[in-house]
């Protein structure tokens, strides 16, 4: 089943995204991939560095998912070079503005709801059509993984803007798994701290619009070695979209760890 699936990865220059990528590789010899993400060296320098044999099995596209003309060009592209889509991975996200409400620059966080929800749920529309037809064809459903976070269940301090995206999100996979269960799986994955350019962003810029205690935290968690790996969260969402969402997690938010993950960690 695996070794047919074309799989699209939002967010996928660096970080957990270039990981997932690097595992479906591993794993399948045969699986495609589409990686989509802002910063075209970078895919261009994963692409130029990849096995011949595996550069024709996976296509980069660069753009911004807020512009819908990227939103389109994965659907047209991706159609154009592999026929089909299995399973997505969304994701690609921001998490600025850190700010305690009385200070929160609310267009700020109209942004980063434009980046983590509303460009999510208008490129699922446009790929549910797609996500059917291959399910029809295959036989076996299709699959859309969401990346959330803790937040989204759990207060951080100052994080009003990016836990609220995040519990979007997990509703995004709630209500598409109630509306097409039978041809489209999803799962929203917590993927808990991950070592990846966000927590440097926390550490280095953003402490200012956190509570001190709060912001120490992080720090702590990186000068005591707690940050997780990006393969561990990261191998949970590659292999999903590989191997396909089992229908009793389907539709549920999810601790990277959780026991009814165990068939998928990497």
């Amino acid at each position: 089943m695996s070794d047919s699936k074309v799989i699209v990865i939002t967010g996928a220059s660096r970080g957990m995204g270039k990981t997932m990528s690097e595992i479906i590789l591993e794993r399948s010899e045969t699986a495609k991939i589409v990686m989509v993400a802002r910063s075209e060296d970078k895919l261009k320098e994963f692409f130029d560095l990849l096995p011949k044999k595996d550069q024709k099995r996976v296509h980069y596209i660069a753009g911004d998912l807020t512009d819908d003309s990227t939103s389109d060009k994965i659907i047209n592209e991706t159609i154009e070079k592999f026929g089909k889509i299995n399973s997505v991975i969304f994701n690609a996200g921001i998490l600025e503005p850190i700010s305690h409400i009385d200070k929160l620059d609310t267009k700020l966080m109209r942004r980063l709801f434009e980046v983590n929800f509303f460009s999510i749920v208008e490129l699922t529309q446009k790929l549910i059509p797609l996500l059917r037809e291959s399910a029809q064809n295959d036989g076996f459903p299709s699959s859309c993984i969401y990346v959330s976070s803790s937040a989204s269940e759990h207060c951080y301090d100052g994080w009003l803007a990016y836990g609220a995206s995040k519990a979007s999100v997990n509703h995004l996979a709630m209500d598409l798994n109630s509306e097409e269960f039978n041809v489209i799986r999803t799962a929203s994955i917590d993927p808990g701290i991950v070592d990846t350019g966000m927590q440097v962003n926390i550490r280095e810029n953003l402490g200012t619009g956190m509570k001190d205690e709060a912001h120490q935290m992080f720090l702590e968690l990186h000068e005591n070695g707690k940050l997780l790996k990006p393969e561990v969260p990261g191998g949970v969402c590659a292999l999903l979209a590989l191997n396909g969402i089992p229908q009793e997690i389907s539709g549920k938010y999810l601790e990277y760890c959780d026991k009814s993950l165990d068939a998928f960690q990497y």
